[in-house]
């Protein structure tokens, strides 16, 4: 009943301030914005990134020609050094490296009928499908038997897709590249954008991209997956060994080749994303300090002009506790309704500026109330100290 009372003389001392009470809280709802806004930043950056990482394939490695060096310079001249035969090699005597699948890619211009794109060609195997977790929406990735045979057949990407035939079935079609004709056998699943868009290009069989349309014996990666995260160490170590033995590499030099994660740009966007958040988050932090530095202010201007106030509940039989509990009272709510007000600004102002519906994990809401009440707490110890201490006589004298 007591703390009902003390609500209801809180909400009496906001409305007897209407404008000291408006900027108090104003304070409060920008810091809880600002928290808010950050944490939904960062969740949809983590789901983008989930979604980009899914895409990418589990547990895979990069193997990519390493650049070459004069007097001790490197150059933007990649060295021709990986071959699919090491690809079948590393697959064939490795424990841990479960498949492997060479690229090579090279932009060429695809003509279907009146319309022309330029884009980017990949020849690869069969296994790409599974290793690089590719989804068809129509018909299929090309076989062992096409691969074997060279044929002039092609799976589209999503992009490739559209710009060709738009919403139409392209599958059975035949498309031109570099006059030649392709039959185009399936179509993949948009994965979205990324650093290199992997929704705009054509697949087609390893064996003729090599030998009827770039006419190289080397490929340009190898994909290797391993069997789980944990066999990252070992699996290097085998691809090192084989490779620098292949290439006959003297101990002294260094790898002709270079391999990381397929998920490393991800992963650094990643922290780049999480250390920006920590930035914006003191920031937004340092506005709640200063929001809790106002409620202290605005309660110790309270208390000075309800001196006789206290002194007459003091006179009438209040004790020092329900002044205390009084004022910290209105300290917490005050704290409250700013983290309310921020609450709702900040899901609006991510709504307007992010969209995709309620990314705000509850559980921040339900922190921005209990940092609030903090605020509250803490801005109010010192305030309600000294009305609770105000002598009876004194206060009853206070003009």
């Amino acid at each position: 009943m007591i703390l009902f009372e003390n609500i209801l003389l809180a909400l009496q001392t906001l409305k007897a301030n209407p404008l000291r009470s408006i900027l108090i809280l104003t304070g409060m709802a920008v810091g809880i914005a600002a928290v808010l806004h950050v944490v939904a930043l960062g969740e949809v950056t983590q789901r983008r990134i989930n979604k980009r990482l899914a895409g990418l394939g589990s547990n895979v490695l990069q193997i990519r020609p390493n650049y070459s060096r004069r007097r001790g310079v490197r150059t933007d001249t990649s060295v021709v050094s990986l071959k699919w035969e090491e690809a079948k090699e590393l697959a064939d005597h490795s424990e841990v490296i479960t498949a492997t699948v060479p690229l090579y890619s090279g932009s060429k211009g695809v003509q279907f009928r009146d319309k022309n794109w330029n884009t980017r060609i990949t020849g690869t195997t069969p296994e790409y499908e599974s290793v690089n977790n590719e989804h068809l929406i129509e018909g299929r990735f090309f076989n062992q038997d096409e691969l074997n045979r060279r044929s002039r057949v092609s799976v589209l990407g999503a992009t490739v897709h559209e710009k060709l035939f738009g919403d139409r079935s392209p599958v059975g079609e035949t498309i031109l590249i570099t006059g030649k004709r392709y039959r185009v056998v399936g179509t993949l699943k948009a994965k979205g954008e990324s650093w290199r868009s992997p929704d705009d290009q054509i697949f087609i069989p390893l064996t003729t991209a090599q030998q009827r349309l770039f006419g190289t014996k080397h490929v340009a990666s190898i994909l290797a997956q391993i069997r789980s995260a944990d066999d990252y160490d070992e699996a290097l170590f085998e691809i090192e060994t084989t490779l620098r033995r292949n290439h006959r590499i003297h101990p002294e030099h260094e790898n002709d080749f270079r391999v990381r994660r397929q998920d490393f740009f991800l992963a650094t966007i990643k922290d780049a994303n999480k250390e920006l958040g920590q930035f914006i988050m003191v920031i937004a932090l340092v506005s709640l300090v200063v929001g809790g530095i106002g409620i202290a202010n605005v309660m110790l201007i309270s208390v000075t002009e309800r001196i006789r106030e206290i002194g007459t509940r003091r006179a009438i039989g209040a004790k020092k506790i329900h002044i205390l509990t009084q004022f910290m009272t209105e300290s917490i709510i005050l704290g409250l309704l700013g983290g309310l007000l921020g609450i709702v600004g900040g899901i609006a102002f991510n709504q307007y500026r992010i969209g995709e519906g309620m990314i705000l994990p509850m559980e921040w809401i339900a922190y921005s109330f209990i940092i609030c009440a903090g605020i509250g707490t803490v801005a109010g110890i010192y305030p309600a100290l000294r009305a609770a201490n105000k002598n009876v006589i004194d206060a009853l004298r206070y003009e």
